[in-house]
């Protein structure tokens, strides 16, 4: 089943001022909203602790 991601409830953030305009600008250079700039940001920090999980579990 698939969502439309316009249909998913909002999650509020809490964001500090200044490193909301730092993830603004980043959204901007990277042309995504900044909805999509913090979902790529998270997407890469859990693929990272995949690879990371998986290399820990190879060395066990």
């Amino acid at each position: 089943m698939t969502t439309d991601r316009h249909q998913l409830p909002p999650t509020p953030v809490r964001i500090p001022p200044d490193f909301k305009a730092q993830l603004q600008a980043e959204a901007k250079s990277n042309e995504r909203s900044l909805n999509g700039e913090i979902l790529a940001r998270l997407r890469s920090t859990f693929k990272g602790k995949r690879a990371t999980t998986t290399q820990r579990k190879d060395h066990s």
